[in-house]
Formats: structure tokens, C-alpha cells, sequence
């Protein structure tokens, strides 16, 4: 493994900064005298600081939505602009008082699984093989067979593509759709089937564009973007974010930023519309008056914004409710198994879901609405061996298909997409849970699994 060295005056100025921090947590810090997490919190962007001001590792590829770019954008959130939010407004998620050894050890746990990712990342990376895919053979069966399946899908769930455009934003719709297929196979495939249409599309879009594909205009985004989003409406958020995303590598894949920055207030906009969307998806109708007083309020609840940025971010306190429990024999198994329809029950009350709902709520009976973060979750249940050990892994897989994604881009971009798309999907490891991440695998994954699996078909025909 082999790292590459920089110097900016920053990144030896970030050096200075940490070790600081550390001398001030070492001399001033005490849990019953000061109670300020405020060099605990600092510890976070100094670190980020340093890794991404003294080595190559944290440099962002050239073109813009690339699977690293994203995995930085998601460390960017949790090192820097989530600090940074907490040294400002505080912690809103649990504004119950902690002490400073609980922080720390939260802060800890973050630098810990960032260092093993890195390392993940970076370990034997010039190793790594992927298959050589050719450019694809498709047909118009297979694009006929993917959009079939997604508009049967969307009939079976919602009666009708009507009652589909009409309902589908809100979550009380989405509930009634899941209690009345609960147990159903046909329910089950259903819904397996929604997914194919943004696929669909992208073999559409393959198959009517020419084989030279110059840097897209306007109108390819403007067209082919709400084309695809018209088969993907829901009240989850990922649903219609991640395929757009997986569409958007290709689409924009000459699509190149010099000063990054601009785009990033750009995301924390669209971040805040997304948000926005949390508020719209829990309502019984809508109209546009009622949209104007919801976005009115929403801006005004300044609370909820907080909340929700550090609650969907990442941030530290996430893991505050795992440190006061005592542990079980191991979550991880539970963890695994809970999302897997009918096995799954079984195994609810000993996941780590279910356990960290409780400690969050401290109520008998609770909704898993809190996704346990997995850092937290891995610490729960092996300490920091677990949490190293686990991140380590997650480096590697999100190496690995970033690799892939760029290897296949110019040949396949369909294949390209397809593993942008399972990117974001494995990137549960690191925004969200183990359980969501199965989850994910089990109902979303499919359509580009398949994609990849005819293609690589097609390679061992031609060997």
C-alpha cells in the first residue's frame, strides 16, 4: 500500500490544530468541572483536515458524481460540516446532558472507522480485477421486458397508474399498500418490479443515443431525467434519489467542476428540499395553498432542519443511546436477518434496530423509525476491534466499485450505472444501518444485478 504525500499550508496548519485540541483535552477537559464538548467536537474537522491537506487520498476525482466523490461527500458531512453544526447550534438530536467521556468515546468511534475506511481504501488498490465488459449487446426485448415488469408492478401495488401518481408521494398510501401485501408473494415481486423502471429507461436512453455520445446538452438532462422519475414516485427518499444518482454518472459523465465548492452549497440546498419532502410525504392531501404553509413552517422550524441534517448525516451523538445499555450476546446476526421477509420476525426484538429504538425512546413498546448507526452498532457489539475491522471491510467494498465503475464507464456505461447504483446502496454502511443495508440488497438491488449478470454472460460466451 503505497500513500502519496502533499503539503498545503492548511493541512500543517490542521496538524497544529489536532494536536492542540488533544493538548487542551488532556489539560483543561474534566467530566465533572467543564462539561463543554467543544474540543471534543473539534476534534472531528482537524482530523479531516489533516488526512485531506498531507495525502492524495481525500483528492476529489475530476468529473463531478463519481462513487468517490460521493463517499467523500458523505466523510465531508460527518467531519466537517456536522461539527461545525454542533459547535454552532448545538445537538439536536439528544438534547439530553452526557458526560465528556461519553462524547469522547463517540468522537473516537468516528475517527477510528474513518482511519479503517481509508486504510480499506487505499489497501492493495492496484490489485483489484475487474471483469472486462464489452459494450452491450441489448435489444429491444430486454428493454421491453424492464419497463413491462415496473408498469405491471405499479398497477398490482396501486390499482392503477392513477391512483399511483396521485398516492405515491405519501407515506399513509405507501402503509396501506404494505398491510394489504403483507404475505404476498405477488406483493413481494410487485415491488421488487417497481424498481426495473429507472433501468429500463437507461437501456432506452442507451439504445436511442449515438455511438460517438458527446457531452450531453440541456435538453438530454431536462428530457430523460423526469422521464425516468415519473416510474419511481415514492414516499422513500432513496427510491427516487439513488437511481437518478446511478442515471446522472452517465448522463454527466464528462461533467467536470473546478471549484467543487459552489456545487457543494448547491447539495446542502438540495439537501434542505429534501428534507422539505419529510414534511409533504406525512400529509393526507395536498394542494398548492397547503404546500405554501407547510414550506412556510418549515422554514420557520428551525428545530426540525437541525434535526433532521444531523439525524440523516451522521452525526456523533447518533451512537449516545448504545453507550448507556449493556450489551447483548451480539446484534449483528439479528441485524442481519430482520429485514428478510417471514425469517425476519424472529429475529426482531434481539436486533440491533429494535434495541437502539428502545434505548432511543425509552418506551415499552416503540416504532423502529431510528436507524442505528453502524459504526455505533459495531461498537455496541465488539468495541473498537469491530468498529475497525468492519470499516476496514466497507473501504474496501466501496473501493472496489468505484473501481468497477470507473473501468466500465467508456466501454459499458450501462453496467457503469449499475454499479454507481449499488454503491450508493452499500453506502448504508456508512449513512444509515446493517438492516437497511439488507434491506436495500433484498428490494432495490435486483434490476442492476441483473444488467450486470447478462453482461457478464456475455462475456464468457466470447471466451
Amino acid at each position: 500500500m503505497k500513500i502519496t504525500i502533499k503539503r498545503t499550508w492548511w493541512g500543517q496548519l490542521a496538524v497544529i490544530g489536532l494536536i492542540v485540541t488533544a493538548v487542551w483535552i488532556s489539560l483543561v477537559s474534566d467530566s465533572i468541572f467543564n462539561t463543554s464538548p467543544t474540543p471534543f467536537i473539534l476534534l472531528l474537522p482537524f482530523v479531516w483536515g489533516c488526512f485531506k491537506g498531507n495525502f492524495h487520498i481525500l483528492d476529489s476525482d475530476p468529473a463531478l458524481i463519481t462513487p468517490k466523490n460521493i463517499m467523500l461527500l458523505i466523510w465531508f458531512h460527518k467531519f466537517i460540516v456536522i461539527p461545525i453544526e454542533l459547535l454552532l447550534v448545538g445537538n439536536k438530536i439528544l438534547p439530553t446532558y452526557y458526560d465528556n467521556q461519553t462524547i469522547l468515546t463517540e468522537v473516537s468511534i468516528y475517527i477510528v472507522s474513518f482511519v479503517s475506511f481509508l486504510w480499506g481504501w487505499e489497501f492493495k488498490s492496484k490489485g483489484i480485477k475487474i471483469p472486462t465488459f464489452h459494450s452491450p449487446n441489448l435489444t429491444n426485448t430486454l428493454i421491453f421486458i424492464y419497463l413491462t415488469i415496473s408498469i405491471t408492478s405499479l398497477i398490482i401495488l396501486y390499482g392503477s397508474l392513477q391512483k399511483y401518481i396521485e398516492g405515491s408521494f405519501f407515506s399513509y398510501v405507501t402503509q396501506e399498500i404494505l398491510e394489504h401485501h403483507s404475505g404476498s408473494p405477488l406483493g413481494l415481486i410487485a415491488n421488487l418490479g417497481q424498481k426495473f423502471w429507472p433501468f429500463g429507461i437507461m437501456l432506452l436512453w442507451y439504445k436511442t443515443t449515438p455511438t460517438s455520445r458527446p457531452q450531453p446538452s440541456l435538453f438530454t438532462f431536462v428530457f430523460w431525467l423526469p422521464l425516468c422519475m415519473m416510474g419511481i414516485l415514492s414516499s422513500n427518499r432513496s427510491n427516487m434519489l439513488y437511481p437518478l444518482l446511478a442515471f446522472m454518472s452517465i448522463l454527466g459523465a464528462q461533467w467536470k467542476v473546478r471549484y467543487k465548492w459552489k456545487i457543494l452549497l448547491v447539495i446542502e440546498l438540495g439537501i434542505l428540499i429534501l428534507f422539505f419532502f419529510g414534511y409533504i410525504r406525512v400529509q393526507p392531501f395536498l394542494d398548492f395553498q397547503s404546500i405554501e404553509t407547510l414550506f412556510k413552517h418549515y422554514v420557520e422550524d428551525t428545530d426540525y432542519v437541525w434535526f433532521a441534517h444531523q439525524l440523516y448525516l451522521g452525526s456523533p451523538y447518533q451512537i449516545t443511546p448504545l453507550l448507556h445499555i449493556p450489551p447483548p450476546s451480539s446484534t449483528l446476526l439479528a441485524s442481519l436477518l430482520d429485514p428478510v421477509p417471514v425469517m425476519g420476525k424472529d429475529f426482531r426484538e434481539q436486533s440491533g434496530p429494535y434495541i437502539y429504538n428502545l434505548s432511543f425512546h425509552n418506551y415499552t413498546y416503540v416504532s423502529q423509525d431510528k436507524v442505528i448507526p453502524v459504526a455505533g452498532e459495531l461498537f455496541f457489539n465488539g468495541g473498537y476491534l469491530l468498529v475497525f475491522v468492519g470499516h476496514f471491510i466497507f473501504g474496501r467494498g466501496c473501493r472496489w466499485l468505484n473501481h468497477a465503475f470507473q473501468q466500465t464507464l467508456s466501454i459499458n456505461p450501462i453496467v457503469s450505472a449499475c454499479f454507481f447504483y449499488l454503491m450508493l446502496l452499500f453506502s448504508a454502511t456508512l449513512l444509515l444501518s446493517l438492516s437497511v443495508l439488507v434491506q436495500f440488497f433484498l428490494y432495490n438491488a435486483l434490476p442492476a444485478l441483473l444488467i450486470i449478470a447478462v453482461n457478464w454472460l456475455q462475456i464468457r460466451k466470447a471466451s
